[in-house]
């Protein structure tokens, strides 16, 4: 069965009134018309259950009200909670939100920002981090200036470009204080697993770490290369396993963590018995899994995000937002001695 739908025509025939009246009230042209009309247009329309075509009212008046957001990895569930967040703010004010996975290439990202830009959208969110010295990393500065002149583009981490707001976390302050925590319980030889190498999240979670470790006098050379995803974890593990085991490992996600506990524990290492294991996101397996983590705000960021874009929170030009994050104490970290530890 087809479910009709009331239209303007049926709207103007009900009320009696011209169809080019009609839509003015309904599309809240300023055009002049007696209130005594404009409350019959209205009336009629509530009647029928009159909702206006977004679509057509977009090619009517030129406003487009669709917000894109272009995203690192569509697989990362930090991305999926800072959507839902952008998403839940946007269709609050009637708009829709168009999501465009860049796998983290900064000639994707260029190419999703022409492309949004010419579908005149009404904001633009650019989320995930950056390859600082990458070859197309001034071009993709370049495009996002030059489309911000027309769009409001707002970063949700930190891309250092001038004129472009930015909502975020202290990424540098998230594995300061995840590393202290594990310093506190007594570890020392503490190893950490990086994100991508290059990609500007992972230097300042790197910066974290460093600094934290050097402020207590320990070593902060012991660190592997990797990523956020699962297999990195994996990896990881499997090279201390083969080579050294340290007290504690910090890891850059959560996914990584839960990598490197899933291959100790395969090993009859114990997490945290033998070997204390720490991760950053909190995502949410990660309460099920008992893993210690800092929670990264996504979904603040994302709904804070789209309310700067869409000029619901204060003025869209305020340069840096930073949302709070927190260190959560679960299982799998834990005091004492570990099988890492020299006598």
């Amino acid at each position: 069965m087809k479910l009709s739908r009331a239209s303007l025509h049926d709207v103007a025939a009900h009320a009696g009134l011209s169809l080019a009246t009609v839509s003015r009230v309904l599309s809240g042209s300023t055009y002049s018309i007696r209130e005594e009309t404009r409350k019959r247009v209205e009336q009629s329309a509530r009647e029928l259950g009159y909702r206006p075509n977004a679509i057509a009212r977009a090619l009517a008046t030129n406003v487009n009200r669709t917000i894109g957001v272009i995203i690192g990895d569509i697989t990362d569930i930090y991305f999926a909670e800072l959507v839902r967040g952008v998403e839940d703010i946007a269709r609050s004010q009637g708009y829709m939100t168009v999501i465009c996975n860049a796998e983290r290439s900064p000639v994707q990202e260029m190419a999703y920002l022409r492309a949004l830009h010419g579908q005149n959208v009404a904001a633009i969110l650019l989320a995930g981090g950056y390859y600082p010295d990458s070859d197309q990393n001034q071009d993709l500065v370049e495009t996002i200036q030059e489309v911000a002149r027309e769009v409001r583009v707002t970063c949700l981490t930190d891309r250092h470009i001038p004129g472009i707001p930015v909502v975020t976390v202290d990424i540098h302050s998230v594995t300061y204080d995840i590393t202290r925590y594990v310093i506190g319980l007594g570890h020392k030889r503490i190893a950490y697993v990086r994100g991508p190498d290059g990609f500007s999240v992972s230097l300042d979670q790197q910066r974290g770490f460093e600094d934290a470790m050097h402020e207590v006098g320990l070593d902060a050379s012991w660190q592997l290369s990797g990523g956020f995803g699962l297999e990195y974890g994996r990896q990881a593990a499997t090279f201390l396993l083969a080579n050294a085991l340290p007290d504690a490992i910090i890891a850059a996600s959560d996914d990584v963590a839960v990598g490197i506990t899933s291959t100790l524990r395969q090993a009859g290492i114990a997490v945290p018995g033998g070997i204390s294991v720490a991760g950053i996101d909190d995502a949410k397996y990660s309460q099920l899994l008992d893993l210690t983590t800092v929670r990264l705000p996504a979904y603040e960021i994302g709904a804070t995000g789209a309310k700067l874009a869409l000029g619901i929170r204060g003025n869209h030009k305020t340069p840096r937002t930073i949302i709070a994050h927190r260190v959560i104490v679960r299982g799998s970290t834990a005091l004492g001695t570990t099988v890492g530890s020299q006598p």
